[in-house]
């Protein structure tokens, strides 16, 4: 690989260790996004980090080089030589996992790899101590929120149904009442929030800085790299970022690692009052007889 090529991969590396914010977000996003800024012009990769075209112009130029374009081609031709590596070592394309001529049956074996390799990933990095104190957190606090954009509030919605059967009541607010929902709660409450990139530049992840001074128990469900949003939480339950932003087919990855976590989550939370919990859980059961297709319905 070219020197050139390695010096824009190590300057980003650097800048997403010690830079100021500005760059140092530029930084995250390009090493998170990888070859999917490819596909994204230059007021797109500036609109994904909230900053301007003169930030990433000044970024390129204390990497080296003379602008943006010529700073983004040794970067697209060093995260190519990454991702296949990863690609190898993973045996599938966690962006792209089948083609355009893919047959089901490839389909099927690419993303139960990637299911696999989620599975692997949670394992390896998600602390049973962080689990118990985070459920410890969620059973103690009065009020319980869960926060997520796009895909990941219906995986908020999905973890609250299983809390309800167990007597705890978590509120998942829409779009337009969150910012009023987050704003009502106080000390000892606890905000679950879960977001792939653990940006705090946009949403209600606006709201995470302040709700932390408020003594509002923040949890979050993000990856473990470069996430301000895990830095900035009492309770971090992270997985690796290992697939693009923009550039992919689905969140296959990341949607599987946030769901495995909210359902151990939510076991954990069972385990910890488990008698109390399973019978919560079968009054609930039974309150669904009559109301929905039997076999809808749990085996008992």
């Amino acid at each position: 690989m070219p020197d050139t090529t390695n010096k824009a991969l190590r300057y980003a590396h650097e800048a997403s260790l010690g830079m100021p914010s500005s760059i140092k977000d530029v930084a995250d996003f390009l090493l998170s996004e990888g070859t999917g800024i490819a596909d994204l012009t230059m007021a797109q990769v500036a609109a994904s980090v909230y900053t301007s075209k003169p930030t990433l112009v000044r970024f390129a130029k204390r990497a080296g080089y003379t602008g943006w374009k010529d700073y983004r081609h040794d970067f697209l031709l060093a995260m190519q030589e990454v991702e296949r590596r990863r690609a190898e070592q993973a045996d599938v394309d966690i962006n792209y996992p089948f083609g355009e001529d893919a047959e089901p049956g490839e389909i099927v074996q690419s993303l139960i790899r990637i299911q696999h390799l989620a599975t692997d990933e949670v394992q390896r990095h998600v602390s049973h101590t962080e689990l118990v104190r985070t459920a410890h957190a969620i059973l103690s606090a009065p009020n319980v929120m869960l926060i997520g954009g796009h895909q990941n509030h219906y995986r908020c919605q999905s973890f609250a149904t299983n809390m309800c059967t167990i007597g705890i009541l978590c509120h998942v607010p829409t779009a337009d009442q969150t910012a009023s929902a987050l704003r009502a709660l106080s000390e000892g409450d606890c905000v679950i929030m879960v977001s792939y990139s653990g940006s705090l530049n946009h949403g209600p992840f606006l709201f995470a800085p302040s709700l932390k001074e408020q003594g509002v128990h923040l949890v979050a469900v993000t990856n473990a790299q470069r996430s301000p949003l895990g830095g900035i939480a009492e309770y971090a339950l992270t997985y690796r970022p290992l697939e693009h932003y923009h550039g992919k087919i689905g969140p296959f990855y990341s949607g599987a690692c946030t769901t495995l976590i909210l359902d151990l989550l939510y076991a954990t939370c069972f385990s910890l009052r488990y008698r109390e919990s399973d019978t919560s859980r079968r009054t609930a059961t039974e309150g669904l007889v009559g109301i929905i297709p039997h076999d809808f319905a749990s085996s008992e």
